[in-house]
């Protein structure tokens, strides 16, 4: 790898499931948490941008001499900044300014270029990080987007790795809902696509931000914007039939979700597998049934300072039901041992 960064043992699948244990309305729920922060480059972004990579390697569109380009709000560009290091290829990458800086260090170290787009108002950066992508493809004719927004590699390497790792990993009939946050949305499609074809009788849950466009509604200002949950476009992959429950949460109800897991656990999640965690607690509360719930959690705390190292702003109005639910973080506990 460039730029001296330390290396992380090269591994890209295989990441554990923690248990936790928490009171729902006078029962307990397992959660599972798909602790993807495991993979090298600290994210379940390691998957997406191997897969982006090989999929354009293997079509013959990618090789010596080129330049990728992507739009990032993290994530994905650490990652495709350590694998283009690792396989000799020039990066650029697209960010906004609530890109994590720990990210953006990252990607520095890896050797990548990073360009950083104005905020715009209405919840519309992502079509100005879009259109800085497409001024670098018209004047490169070197540069290859790997497009995770359209690129089908997004949804394939969820469904036949990180879905078919999680239902290996839970026995059949010990598992009631899989409960996924989106941005993209190939995370949630292709989870989703391995869930309805080997296990239909599990329920999957969409989890998007309010203001964010993901699963189809207006594109609005997010003041307190987590990375990686929700985003500016509807998502290319998903279709009202690959989830069973859709929830829409605030950003800082997850972020307080996050401190709450913490608290009360000792596991400091990223916004968005906060943000699963919440819906996954939702889903149970009006459910009666449901003993178990996984929950895809895509890196660990240790780049959001906006959750962990500051204040948060005063959270917005929430119904009892959130409310409940942090309150059932609260007294949350790890399981001891292998999961059950």
């Amino acid at each position: 790898m460039s730029g001296g960064l330390p290396a992380r043992q090269r591994v890209i699948g295989g990441t554990s499931l923690l248990s936790l244990q928490v009171p729902v309305r006078g029962r307990t729920v397992r959660v599972r948490l798909k602790m993807e922060a495991e993979n090298c480059f600290g994210s379940i972004k390691a998957r997406t941008a191997e897969a982006l990579l090989g999929s354009l390697e293997a079509a013959g569109r990618l090789g010596p001499g080129n330049r990728v380009v992507e739009s990032t709000s993290g994530n994905l560009g650490v990652a495709l900044a350590g694998l283009c290091a690792e396989r000799g290829y020039r990066c650029t990458l697209v960010v906004e300014p609530s890109t994590p800086q720990h990210s953006v260090d990252r990607m520095v170290a890896h050797g990548a270029d990073v360009v950083v787009v104005r905020e715009v108002a209405g919840g519309r950066t992502l079509t100005a990080r879009l259109d800085a992508v497409r001024d670098i493809l018209a004047s490169d004719g070197t540069a290859v987007w790997t497009d995770q927004y359209e690129n089908p590699a997004n949804p394939w390497v969820h469904r036949w790795s990180t879905a078919a790792e999680l239902a290996q990993a839970v026995p059949r009939g010990r598992l009631d809902a899989v409960s996924v946050a989106v941005s993209t949305g190939g995370t949630l499609a292709g989870i989703a696509g391995y869930f309805r074809e080997h296990r239909p009788e599990v329920r999957l849950l969409a989890v998007d931000a309010v203001g964010s466009a993901a699963l189809g509604g207006a594109p609005d200002d997010r003041p307190f914007k987590l990375p990686g949950f929700g985003s500016g476009q509807r998502s290319r992959f998903l279709t009202g039939g690959q989830w069973d429950r859709a929830f829409t949460l605030h950003d800082v109800h997850a972020a307080v979700a996050c401190r709450r897991i913490a608290t009360s656990t000792g596991v400091r999640l990223g916004g968005s597998g906060g943000a699963a965690v919440l819906a996954a607690l939702l889903h149970a509360q009006d459910t009666p049934a449901v003993s178990q719930v996984a929950c895809i959690c895509p890196d660990a705390g240790e780049k959001y300072e906006q959750i962990y190292a500051h204040p948060l702003p005063a959270p917005p109005e929430a119904g009892q039901r959130v409310l409940a639910a942090l309150d059932n973080l609260a007294a949350a506990r790890l399981e001891n041992g292998e999961p059950q």
